[in-house]
């Protein structure tokens, strides 16, 4: 695992000491051993009552052929209890933060009993029983799992012990010294390194996990403030539409009037209004209390489909009766403007599943848009054809067109390019925006095609009604 400095698990405080591996930080090592606590000392006790059980099983050879069986007996036994008292005072809460400490008393224990047992083999089995420490030294190491400085420590006690034995009580030649010796080394170097990867991959596999137990919990502290964001940010769009919907509904009611009576007034009904300035204030108050209305329209659906509370009534619905729905609608503009607009919509095409009045407003809005944007004189297209799952809908234009900019900031909420019409022309802005967000609730964004000088194509794909056309396919 590769581990990066930079985190907040290490610093010098993690830093490892060279000669032991432990922590330089005596706080960091605390924390280490409190961690590994639990686990170590379950194995503390294996290894305990494995080196008890093992150490008990090699007496049967102090029996069938060392006469000084019961004197090594006696002192096998001993270790033996000591072992199990360790291996007792390991389930003690006062005693299992030091369980180091206990598992090198044992191991010391094995190590200097064992000592005694090899000042009373017989001669002829004395190296037997010397090369047998050679496994109490690998054993200190490696099963035990002492620190290096513990385990290194009680080697060298029982080592020297054992060599003081050996000269004490003349267990060989000088050259058999030598050569024990050296194997003792070996078996001390091949011991030590062992212990000094393990421990030191144990603290590095310690912080490695740390490190990701840290990110985790920045990542479920990231996620919930997130979760909590986007409660808020729906608390706040449910607030937004309850909003723009009361305050729609208290406009609306003397919008009405103000178009009914405009409406009223620029047809004469109660008669002449006399000076012609008046005909034509009457006819602004008209168009721009129409143009109000269908803004405060707009914004309400707009909040709607962004606060998720839009709902679609699905049903079949045949492409050219939307078309011609739609075409009525803007009927008045495509003939102010003098603008012809092309129908393509074959009346057998398969239905439509869909909302139908989503959908009607999705194609006027799309209409609008592309006779406003139609030079005087100009066409506007309307294209349907149907997809193996789809029927698509296509408002082309040959108006100015757009760059691929200027489509970002027509299809955002209240976006208008400027230079393309003239103000007196200019739209809500949320035409398109509103489109491709009800295209959206239908299955497929809607999609722009505009180069500049060329025009623009507005493209709706929506669900064909697979359930009625089945036969017609």
């Amino acid at each position: 695992m590769t581990v990066s400095p930079n985190t907040s698990v290490y610093s010098s405080a993690t830093a490892l000491r060279w000669y032991d591996t432990a922590f330089a930080d005596a706080a960091k090592e605390r924390e280490f051993q409190q961690a590994e606590g639990p686990s170590a000392i379950v194995y503390a006790r294996l290894a305990l009552g494995l080196a008890a059980v093992l150490f008990a099983s090699f007496g049967i050879t102090d029996w069938l052929f060392a006469p000084a069986a019961l004197a090594m007996s006696v002192i096998r036994g001993t270790s033996i209890l000591v072992l199990l008292a360790a291996f007792a005072a390991s389930y003690s809460p006062r005693v299992q933060p030091h369980h180091q400490l206990v598992m090198q008393i044992g191991a010391l224990s094995v190590g200097i009993g064992y000592i005694g047992i090899v000042a009373l083999a017989p001669p002829q089995l004395l190296p037997l029983y010397l090369d047998c420490v050679i496994l109490i030294i690998i054993g200190i190491f490696v099963v035990l799992r002492l620190g290096t400085l513990r385990a290194s420590l009680s080697v060298l006690i029982v080592v020297a012990l054992l060599d003081a034995a050996y000269l004490a009580f003349g267990l060989g030649t000088q050259e058999d010294f030598v050569v024990y010796q050296l194997i003792m080394m070996t078996a001390f170097a091949i011991g030590f390194f062992s212990n000094y990867i393990y421990e030191r991959q144990r603290r590095v596999t310690y912080l490695g996990r740390r490190a990701a137990e840290q990110q985790a919990a920045r990542l479920e502290q990231a996620l919930r403030r997130a979760a909590e964001a986007q409660m808020q940010a729906e608390q706040a769009a449910r607030v937004k539409s309850d909003f723009v919907a009361h305050v729609s509904h208290e406009l609306r009611t003397p919008l009405n009037a103000v178009i009914g009576f405009g409406e009223v007034l620029e047809r004469q009904i109660f008669g002449p209004l006399g000076h012609n300035k008046y005909m034509e204030y009457a006819r602004d108050i008209r168009e721009s209390g129409q143009h109000l209305l269908s803004l405060i329209n707009d914004v309400l659906d707009l909040s709607k489909v962004e606060a998720g509370r839009m709902e679609l009534h699905r049903e079949h619905l045949a492409p050219h009766e939307l078309a011609r729905a739609s075409l009525v609608l803007v009927s008045g503009l495509s003939h102010m403007r003098g603008t012809r607009v092309a129908v393509d919509v074959p009346p057998d095409l398969p239905s439509v599943f869909g909302d139908a009045r989503a959908i009607k407003q999705m194609l006027v809005n799309l209409l609008s848009n592309a006779l406003k944007f139609s030079p005087p004189g100009g066409e506007v297209g309307i294209v349907a054809e149907a997809g193996e799952r789809h029927i698509r809908f296509v408002i082309s234009d040959n108006g100015p067109g757009m760059t691929t900019e200027q489509m970002q900031i027509a299809m955002t909420p209240f976006g208008q390019v400027s230079g393309m019409v003239a103000d007196s022309e200019r739209g809500t802005g949320l035409g398109l925006a509103l489109a491709n967000s009800l295209a959206e609730l239908h299955g497929a964004p809607l999609e722009l095609d505009s180069v500049p000088g060329r025009g623009t194509r507005a493209i709706v794909t929506l669900p064909r009604g697979h359930a009625r056309d089945s036969a017609a396919d």
